[in-house]
């Protein structure tokens, strides 16, 4: 009203925001990190520059002590799998191959040996046990709050990885015989003792709900471990069929 000019200002114009990285980029990333990762944790434990033999000898004769030292650890999947599972699953897996595919299958006098078999064999029992132990560790995180336990992966994998180390490790008798394969499941359900050991530690279940816990646990594992046969047998066997040798006397 007076005639004194006023200053406006001008804000400045809006930069246009950085297009999104596509999909591929964003997914493709963390997937080479988490692969890096674990290639280098089976690399430190092939190397012996981890405890897993001192983890293995603990776990199996003096699992509660082990459990609480597990506890204080902080989860890591890439080296829960790559350092310590893939490694103990290799014992069943090798002995698989060298028993079908080296020593070979004796009956009524006839001794049957196929590489291809062995191989097969071998694939199976590897990515049975890596992807079985995976798929145990989310069925035990589902059914946590069922429990009044705590829902966490990493503790559950931690859980479910260590738990197997007993089969894993008596794998090797697959060396000596077919037969073999009974004890190898007797020496595996001492895995149901380590679970109830290690369920109270790990996922603060209350005691009187460790036995129900355990229980469906066992029951996802039997399930599990059937139809990892069934999809990985139909699925190698395609890769493999017709490639069995013959009879040897």
């Amino acid at each position: 009203a007076c005639g004194t000019p006023i200053a406006v200002t001008t804000p400045p114009p809006v930069q246009p925001a950085p297009p999104p990285q596509t999909t591929y980029q964003q997914q493709q990333e963390p997937v080479y990190e988490h692969a890096r990762e674990a290639s280098s944790a089976f690399k430190e434990a092939i190397s012996g520059k981890t405890n897993l033999v001192q983890r293995v000898i603990n776990i199996i004769t003096k699992p509660k002590q082990e459990w609480e030292v597990i506890a204080t650890e902080q989860p890591n999947a890439m080296k829960l799998i790559g350092g310590y599972a893939l490694i103990l699953a290799l014992i069943p897996a090798l002995s698989a191959f060298i028993k079908y595919g080296i020593i070979g299958m004796s009956f009524m006098g006839y001794t049957t040996r196929s590489i291809a078999s062995g191989i097969q064999t071998g694939l199976i029992q590897l990515l049975s046990a890596v992807i079985g132990v995976y798929l145990l560790a989310w069925v035990i995180d589902l059914l946590a709050p069922s429990f009044e336990s705590q829902k966490n992966f990493g503790r559950s994998l931690q859980l479910a990885v260590y738990a197997s180390t007993p089969q894993w490790v008596a794998g090797i008798l697959l060396l000596l015989s077919t037969t073999m394969s009974m004890l190898i499941m007797l020496i595996g359900l001492y895995a149901i003792y380590l679970l109830a050991v290690g369920m109270p530690i790990l996922k603060g279940t209350p005691k009187d709900k460790v036995i129900g816990y355990v229980a469906l646990t066992i029951v996802a594992m039997i399930v599990i471990g059937l139809l990892m046969a069934l999809i990985l047998g139909g699925i190698l066997g395609l890769f493999f069929v017709g490639s069995y040798g013959g009879f040897k006397f």
